[in-house]
């Protein structure tokens, strides 16, 4: 049975940087070359980026694209690769080659006037491309928008022949789907399949793709190569974790989460003579020390530190992609802002991490310690901005308007969008990006304020529950115990009772439930789509129901105004949740 050494590139693709990404592409190639790979695979859009959302639309960008494609040629003796990109499909123009040996010409569309693009796998040797295969299946679902760039793949599926294995070429949704694009490349003599991928973290996703993997496995008797993207991009974070598994679904090899790994993989394949025969100037190394290298099955990080990962991930990738060396965040003493502090000094190191202290007449002592000692133990600066002569002034200003000067809500929210018009100052003078600090709790409530506390660039857990808040403080704190190192979070912090902070002993269950009982009810009626009558019949209390999704439902136009933040539920508030801002609808017949 022949085996064929396979290098996944698992990438951290810029979207919209071809150049950056020529260059990452061919340093994979180059150290696949030297780990003596007969193939070298890389992620769905590598040379793009993923998604390059209406980047497509732009004039130019394919043609820029396929100039960068290119360059890719130009790099002698190293092993063929598989390219993600995008594809210009005009009438009568075939992409691929059959796989058989027959000439298949004169493919029509539809609409022959129009010309199409298509997401494409190329396989590029030094003498160019030599074989095209285009993603059949376009998902439209959650952060996927492909019907609106892509058209689906048209012409035969795509076999390549590598040391006499018969390689189907997939991408991505091809694969999810039983008796698809997967089938049929077996049926048709494929004896090793492999999928490029760009398939966003949420939790429990990993799970979710080996068992699919598995079930495609058993379908075709194919062992299967899977590579994913990795890196942040906006709201998405991609978490790698390659996998190869056998013709029997078991796993061989598996990538790192949340880190660009080169996956070296020997896999024994039924021979076959199908397919294009993939040939080049490339000799393989067979240097006895790379079987060292080959087939590392890496462990499978927990939840709660995969979610960790792509907070980081997702935060660095956001600033360093967008050109922020510097981030700032409000420290108030609470557990979000010391999560969220905690994150960036992970994400960007504590010399590019600046905390300010803003307390008010109403805050209290241990707030201010607690911000400075969390401040001392992550190593980053801190300063105190007394916002009373501020909130002062205003309230004289707002006294000539409102009889009896601001109080209540408007008074508490006034303290907010001071330290927000503070921090955001401050931005704009050093260049610094405003990191946020409000939860997915608060923005599905609405518990938070319009150019105060939302006032900033990026929302590092707007899609972390407040209790997942704790779990991941808790987490972080056990992480540097078990290294020996302090632990970040004060303990102080994480066993106080949650507030504000905008008025005399205020705490946030005299506005919201208990977070125990908050957050379940969201997570049902956000992500699991519930209604409020099927929580209801869940067993649930029927006002606490009525009060919390009336809440969700009249927020949606303060989360518009949010920035983005990390993606790490299967349903954010974001890219997959678009519901409409003015919504008179309310299913309140309960």
């Amino acid at each position: 049975m022949p085996v064929i050494r396979l290098a996944l590139a698992q990438m951290n693709a810029v979207v919209g940087g071809l150049a950056q990404n020529v260059e990452t592409l061919a340093r994979f190639r180059t150290q696949a070359g030297a780990m003596g790979a007969d193939l070298v695979l890389t992620p769905e859009l590598s040379l793009t980026g993923y998604p390059p959302e209406d980047l497509l639309l732009k004039e130019g960008f394919i043609a820029s694209a396929d100039v960068a494609l290119d360059d890719l040629s130009r790099f002698l003796d190293l092993p063929p690769i598989l390219v993600g990109t995008v594809v210009s499909e005009a009438p009568g123009i075939r992409l691929a080659p059959s796989g058989d040996g027959r000439d298949v010409t004169n493919v029509l569309f539809d609409e022959p006037s129009l010309s199409h693009i298509a997401n494409a796998l190329v396989a590029v040797t030094d003498e160019g491309v030599v074989a095209t295969a285009t993603k059949r299946l376009l998902p439209n679902y959650d952060v996927f928008d492909e019907l609106r760039y892509f058209h689906r793949g048209l012409g035969p599926h795509t076999i390549i022949n590598v040391q006499g294995v018969a390689v189907g070429l997939m991408i991505c949704e091809d694969v999810w789907t039983q008796n698809g694009p997967a089938a049929v490349l077996a049926a048709q003599g494929a004896t090793m399949l492999v999928v490029a991928n760009a398939s966003p973290f949420a939790r429990g996703r990993r799970e979710e793709r080996e068992a699919m993997l598995r079930e495609r496995a058993l379908e075709t008797n194919c062992p299967i190569a899977y590579v994913n993207l990795v890196g942040g991009q906006d709201e998405l974070v991609f978490d790698g974790q390659s996998t190869v598994v056998d013709a029997k679904g078991d796993v061989i090899a598996r990538a790192s989460a949340f880190r660009e790994e080169l996956l070296i993989a020997e896999i024994d394949a039924r021979p076959s003579s199908v397919g294009l025969v993939i040939d080049s100037l490339y000799a393989r190394n067979e240097d006895a020390t790379i079987a060292l290298h080959v087939n590392h099955v890496a462990e499978a990080p927990s939840e709660i530190e995969e979610i960790y990962e792509a907070l980081v991930m997702g935060t660095r990738d956001y600033l360093r992609k967008n050109g922020f060396r510097t981030a700032i965040l409000g420290l108030s003493g609470g557990v979000d802002s010391s999560l969220v502090a905690t994150i960036a000094v992970d994400a960007v190191g504590a010399r590019a991490v600046r905390g300010f202290a803003m307390p008010s007449r109403y805050s209290s002592g241990h707030s201010v310690s607690d911000a400075q000692e969390l401040a001392r133990r992550l190593d980053i600066d801190i300063t105190t901005l007394e916002i009373e002569p501020a909130h002062h002034a205003f309230g004289e200003i707002l006294s000539e308007v409102l009889e009896g000067g601001p109080t209540g809500l408007t008074d508490e929210n006034l303290q907010s969008r001071i330290r927000g018009v503070l921090l955001m100052g401050i931005s704009n003078a050093t260049g610094a990006i405003v990191l946020t600090t409000g939860n997915k709790s608060e923005m599905a409530t609405g518990y938070s304020t319009l150019y105060g506390d939302s006032a900033g660039g990026f929302a590092v857990i707007k899609d972390v529950p407040k209790t997942l808040v704790y779990e991941l403080c808790r987490y972080r704190n056990e992480l540097a115990a078990a290294d020996g190192d302090p632990e970040p979070i004060p303990l102080a912090v994480l066993t106080k009772a949650p507030s504000a902070e905008l008025r005399p002993d205020q705490r946030d269950d005299q506005s919201l439930p208990p977070y125990d009982e908050l957050d379940p009810l969201l997570e049902m009626y956000v992500e699991g789509d519930a209604t409020a009558e099927e929580l209801i019949a869940r067993g649930h209390d029927p006002a606490l129901v009525l009060r919390i999704t009336r809440l969700v439902d009249s927020s949606e136009y303060k989360r518009r105004q949010m920035p983005p933040g990390v993606r790490i539920s299967k349903k954010a508030f974001g890219r997959d949740r678009r519901m409409p801002i003015t919504n008179a609808f309310r299913p309140e017949s309960v």
